[in-house]
């Protein structure tokens, strides 16, 4: 086995100008920490108040966030989309909202994939009227639907771009192949694709068609639903309806194995004075590969964690470390 590289300490003058980035090849610029909106849909998290969602998004902007991701599925009747619509009333030009469509609940409270024309038309409508503005900075296709040729998803969010309800057109859960289909009938500014510490594929298999299309990935899962936050200890006990069950990484041997790398992670960033959110998400934005790391939110506490990460700049040894931590063999 080799060697593990040797720690070094991290400094805490991250500039600004590192903090922001363009998306794409947009006139758009963004934040590198973008404020995911799905717990705020209160679906699959607990201790949900619209109080505190509204001032987690106007917190956010305070901490120099100004990157928002939502989608017509984020709430069983919209409730994303009407959190951001109250918190960002007379602020709407200071923020990026992006939006996703393609994915809605059925009467069951089942989701239902759905990408045909007239279904992304008609939730572009009706997510725009629900942000209450004329327009959404990006709208992603969700996800491809096997139902229906993604040209034909793509020829409708490229005709919701012309008429004026999204600026730019991005797609969401993709892989290389698929991204290459859409762009020939939409280009698009950005990819939604996952990335964490134990899920790097997709960003890997992404990447190289980003680069050469000036394509943005940004990504989710990068604390892989709470588990890299640190906050999970090995002992932890979940509650039975707790969804994240259904994940292989919360049971069994990958859980002890998540926890036996979360134990270094703890381990340095007390030594960084710093939090292990923080670190991983600083970590997570070392990637090439990673333009925007989206970040899950609902109390205003939590969006100020996460905005530390910007002000957290690693050494290439510690970058180097960490990554050698997160290969299976380590």
């Amino acid at each position: 086995m080799p060697t593990p590289p040797e720690p070094a300490l991290a400094s805490l003058n991250h500039s600004t100008s590192e903090s922001w980035v363009s998306l794409g090849n947009s006139d758009l610029k963004v934040s590198r920490i973008g404020l995911g909106c799905w717990p705020m849909a209160g679906i699959t998290s607990i201790g949900i108040s619209d109080a505190d969602s509204i001032a987690t998004v106007q917190e956010a902007l305070g901490c120099g966030i100004n990157f928002f991701d939502t989608a017509f599925s984020y709430g069983y009747d919209g409730r994303s989309d009407e959190i951001l619509r109250i918190a960002l009333q007379n602020r709407r030009d200071q923020a990026i909202i992006a939006h996703k469509v393609g994915s809605h609940w059925d009467e069951q409270k089942k989701r239902v994939v759905d990408g045909s024309p007239s279904r992304l038309k008609a939730q572009a409508q009706a997510c725009v009227r629900r942000i209450g503005s004329d327009y959404v900075d990006v709208m992603y296709l969700h996800t491809p639907d096997p139902n229906v040729p993604i040209e034909d998803s793509a020829g409708a969010i490229a005709e919701i771009c012309k008429s004026g309800l999204a600026r730019y057109a991005a797609v969401s859960n993709v892989d290389s192949q698929q991204a290459a289909r859409f762009a020939k009938v939409c280009p698009v500014v950005a990819i939604q694709p996952y990335f964490n510490m134990f899920q790097q594929e997709s960003v890997a298999e992404l990447q190289p068609f980003a680069s050469s299309h000036q394509v943005s990935l940004v990504c989710y899962w990068i604390l892989m639903k709470g588990l890299l936050s640190g906050n999970l200890k090995r002992d932890h006990q979940f509650d039975p309806n707790d969804r994240r069950l259904t994940y292989p990484i919360f049971q069994g041997e990958a859980w002890q194995r998540a926890q036996d790398l979360l134990d270094k992670l703890r381990s340095l960033a007390s030594d960084l004075q710093c939090t292990v959110a923080q670190l991983v998400t600083a970590w997570s934005l070392t990637n090439p590969g990673v333009t925007v790391a989206l970040l899950g939110a609902k109390r205003p506490d939590q969006i100020r964690e996460a905005a530390g990460a910007l002000e957290l700049k690693l050494s290439p040894e510690t970058i180097a470390m960490i990554g050698f931590w997160c290969q299976p063999q380590a």
